[in-house]
């Protein structure tokens, strides 16, 4: 079973992500939490890394097809199928220093972010956050390579400097269905009678 949740889901693996940052990447170089956030690249605020999910995509890794399905929680009615869902996020760093050494703030933000993400290709299920981890099922972090032109359409349509990002797949991630039904009535014995004429 993959990790389930509610239709939080998507911002609860943003913040899942924030979260593992928040631990491994302070006090250097980042020395304040609070500087890690969930926020689009293009205006930062007071954030020195941040996450932004810019694409969600349906993904079924599982080969589990739809259709409704016994409910693990209620052996008494059915549910419809998760819905199976793949993000794409970008980690991106900036820094409020001068700008002799701002760009040298922002290249070792980013190496030790790609360096916990290295040792961390999963967010175990006591990490999650919300209705994530009542499913208690890791998300997988993925590195994911980005071209030239995936970098100018993310940066250039909002006329802003290019900031040192990467890019990650967050995978195994479902948003449960409200779709539920009661389990029919089986037939346990039949009875036949024959008659020869």
């Amino acid at each position: 079973m993959l990790s389930m949740g509610d239709y939080n889901a998507i911002y609860e693996a943003g913040q899942s992500l924030v979260e593992l940052f928040r631990r491994e990447i302070t006090p250097l170089p980042i020395n304040n939490p609070e500087g890690i956030g969930l926020c689009i690249p293009h205006e930062p605020g007071d954030f020195q890394l941040t996450v932004w999910i810019y694409n969600i995509e349906e993904h079924n890794d599982t080969g589990i097809n739809s259709g409704f399905i016994t409910d693990p929680f209620n052996p008494q009615q059915e549910r419809y199928a998760s819905l199976q869902l793949r993000c794409h996020a970008l980690i991106s760093a900036h820094s409020k220093a001068p700008i002799q050494t701002r760009l040298t703030d922002e290249y070792r933000i980013i190496g030790r972010a790609l360096q916990i993400i290295w040792d961390n290709p999963i967010i175990p299920g006591e990490k999650l956050t919300g209705s994530l981890a009542n499913g208690g099922t890791p998300l997988q972090l993925q590195y994911l390579k980005l071209n030239n032109d995936d970098i100018s359409k993310i940066w250039n349509s909002a006329n802003k400097t290019v900031k040192p990002s990467f890019a990650l797949h967050i995978a195994s991630l479902m948003i449960d269905s409200n779709r539920i039904r009661p389990v029919g009535t089986r037939v346990s014995s039949a009875s036949i009678n024959l008659r020869q004429k």
